[in-house]
């Protein structure tokens, strides 16, 4: 049998528990290491994951990241990689369907994993945008710094992670509404911005690779006096928008 070979089931008894008598003697050894895989991959998802164990207590966060991880193996060396399903299997997750806020929770949770290990980007240079000629104003798209994320939650978040650090306490409203967040990592700490509704709106057309004139029409739609030179200024400072390009 092949290296490669011997590597494939070795892998496949792992996740899947069937023993080769053959492969492994005494076949009980498979546990070892499946023990040891299993351990360190719970420990990865609840790094990862703290507001969730937080929200369900660590027996029941025990047990969902068991679940997981038979139905979601890891496929990287990266352990950092791992976990980047997790919201999508507590939407369908039969023990937490009643914690319908949760999958939100966890979407957070990996953005900002994601996020913290995102690169870097040096401010936009202000001489770029003062070359763009007046005529090409329409065809200008702006970028969000690399280590950034627009998104618009439907649940209160922010009250939801206060509750689980202990800033607040008693019950939260879910239905009380969501909000819209720009979340971005400043330096070596990830930093949320609740945004307006137009603020939103500009950043994600932004972030959907729209130009500017398509993002401003969107803001404008909803409040017409937004102030596109002030947000573009504070942006560009904050490192919020760092390049720009000009499509034909």
């Amino acid at each position: 049998m092949s290296l490669q070979n011997t590597q494939n089931e070795f892998a496949e008894m792992i996740l899947s528990g069937y023993q080769s008598p053959d492969l492994i003697k005494p076949a009980c050894n498979i546990l070892v290491h499946k023990n040891n895989i299993t351990a360190s991959l719970i420990r990865t998802l609840h790094e990862t994951y703290p507001l969730i164990a937080k929200l369900v207590g660590n027996d029941c966060f025990r047990t969902t990241a068991e679940n997981y991880i038979w139905q979601y193996p890891s496929r990287s060396s990266n352990m950092h990689d791992y976990g980047e399903y997790f919201s999508n299997f507590l939407v369908e997750y039969p023990p937490v369907q009643n914690l319908i806020y949760l999958p939100e929770v966890a979407k957070f949770e990996w953005i900002c994993h994601a996020l913290y290990f995102a690169a870097d980007q040096a401010p936009l240079d202000m001489k770029l945008l003062q070359s763009v000629p007046r005529g090409q104003l329409e065809k200008l798209h702006f970028v969000l710094h690399p280590a950034s994320r627009v998104i618009k939650f439907h649940y209160p978040l922010l009250r939801i992670i206060d509750l689980c650090n202990e800033k607040i306490s008693g019950t939260i409203n879910i239905a009380e509404g969501g909000i819209n967040l720009l979340i971005i990592r400043r330096e070596l700490d990830i930093t949320l911005v609740t945004l307006t509704s137009a603020e939103y709106v500009f950043l994600n057309a932004i972030q959907d690779n729209h130009s500017l004139s398509i993002a401003m029409k969107a803001a404008v739609n909803i409040d017409p006096d937004f102030n596109l030179r002030e947000k573009l200024m504070g942006w560009i400072n904050d490192k919020t928008i760092v390049d720009l390009t000009i499509t034909n």
